[in-house]
């Protein structure tokens, strides 16, 4: 069994009916529909085409909504033609929906015009072309180009060390989690969070619209990495979105803030994933380097809970066999035993659902047991047992698709539909669903959400059929 799960983003690469299916048949966990490309109607189309593909496949699978959030960005350009920089050229940038020039640039984020500064340094499309800022002359930045090279439209720009003031939930956010809720998606991914408030907001709009789902916040910004704690404290996991978090902070800073958030994640009993540029070389070559090999691998041994592919299966040319080689690279670093990490809970009951789900363990080591199953109604007693990494197969049985779409992300946690209610129930459909071998050991384990402990706890060692 693979423990550590792999998400995998659609795009035109993947979108067809079989590509999804042998997408699921690789071994992917959950889908992620990046929201800051496509539209409402293209979104659905694909939510619909996933689920589909699960009912074909007899696969779980989850889909998780990502939010463009506050990206900085410029405008349209000329004739939609590109801008050759060079060193030492002059080049304003405005704020606005204007159409940009060789002398101009537009962008709709009016914060960064107002917050730049002389001296500081803003990078475009990825980093491959620097500026730096030599002040601001009619309500414009006047930077120099430092680093020339094509520039085209709608391109991104990071600004590394400017404090920037814009919430992670922007307008468009709002309507498009709102849209997302409403069809159906089993997490949220929230872009560009600076603070706990951030994703507040966007649990806000979960409760007006009366369906929680897990919120994954993306740790892309300096802030967000000074604030990780109180960041794990409201969100339901975190996302090491390396892309922008190596143009905004000093790029050999990386590999340290990336092990820190996942030991921190992973202290606070959140789950953790990582994304960007794993099989970057994969968009194009049948085969990843050997470096990148090296790289997915470390994750697994850091203990992440989850490794994303995005361009590999959004636009590669090798998708299927991105999530192949993924699925066969994890299994691999798994045969290390994970290191135990005893995670300090915050939520209430904690305490004592630890202490259940450890005995379960223990219980699950001794006995030989084949697997551990999470009898659970929100997901509570699933996300304890993945926070310990227990060597032992563990399925979560649930009567919530809510819940069978948020344990898809936790490390080492099979998720399961079912309206049984008894034990004698659940073995009989484990056994006859070929998930455990009849006459195996197995550990039921159920902890309360509350700290009333008059409410239903229990570990139960017994046999499979």
């Amino acid at each position: 069994m693979r423990h550590t799960k792999i998400v995998a983003t659609v795009g035109p690469a993947c979108s067809q009916p079989a590509v999804l299916q042998d997408l699921l048949a690789a071994g992917v966990d959950v889908f992620r529909l990046n929201f800051s490309h496509g539209t409402h109607e293209s979104h659905a189309a694909s939510h619909r085409a996933i689920r589909e593909a699960a009912i074909e496949t007899g696969r779980t699978v989850a889909v998780m909504q990502d939010l463009s959030g506050p990206k900085i960005r410029t405008g349209p350009l000329e004739n939609g033609a590109s801008l050759t920089l060079t060193p030492g050229r002059e080049l304003r940038i405005a704020a606005g929906d204007g159409v940009g020039s060789a002398e101009r640039v537009f962008t709709p984020y009016a914060p960064l015009v107002e917050s730049a500064n002389q001296g500081d340094t803003l990078l475009l499309d990825d980093g491959r072309i620097e500026l730096r800022v030599e002040g601001r002359r009619g309500g414009e930045l006047v930077t120099v180009v430092v680093n020339g090279g094509s520039l085209g439209q709608h391109k991104g720009i990071n600004a590394p060390g400017v404090a920037l003031p814009a919430s992670a939930v922007t307008a468009k956010d709002a309507e498009d989690l709102r849209f997302g809720l409403g069809l159906g998606v089993d997490m949220v991914a929230l872009s560009f969070v600076q603070t706990a408030a951030d994703v507040q907001t966007a649990l806000d709009i979960m409760r007006e619209s009366r369906r929680p789902v897990p919120a994954i916040a993306k740790i892309e910004r300096p802030a967000a990495v000074t604030n990780i704690d109180s960041i794990l404290g409201v969100a339901q996991g975190v996302m090491v979105a390396r892309g922008d978090l190596g143009l905004e902070m000093p790029l050999e800073q990386v590999p340290r803030v990336q092990k820190h958030i996942i030991r921190r994640a992973r202290a606070a009993g959140v789950p953790s994933i990582l994304a960007t540029q794993v099989f970057e070389s994969m968009r194009v070559e049948p085969r990843p380097t050997r470096a990148e090999v090296s790289d997915a691998a470390n994750a697994v041994e850091e203990g992440a809970d989850a490794i994303m592919l995005a361009g590999e299966t959004a636009v590669g040319a090798h998708p299927v066999r991105a999530v192949e080689t993924l699925d066969a690279v994890i299994r691999d670093a798994e045969t290390v035993p994970a290191e135990r990490i005893s995670p300090a809970f915050h939520p209430a009951g904690s305490l004592h659902g630890r202490a259940i789900c450890e005995a379960a363990v223990s219980l699950a080591a001794a006995a030989q047991a084949e697997a551990i199953v999470a009898v659970t109604r929100e997901g509570h007693t699933a996300r304890l047992l993945s926070s310990l990494r227990p060597p032992t197969q563990v399925f979560a049985a649930t009567s919530s698709r809510d819940v069978v779409g948020a344990c898809s992300i936790l490390w080492g946690v099979t998720p399961l539909l079912t309206s049984a209610s008894r034990l004698d129930e659940l073995v009989r459909m484990l056994v006859g669903c070929g998930l455990v071998r009849a006459g195996a050991a197995g550990v039921f384990v159920n902890v309360s959400d509350q700290l009333d402990l008059t409410d239903a706890n229990y570990i139960n060692l017994q046999r499979f059929g």
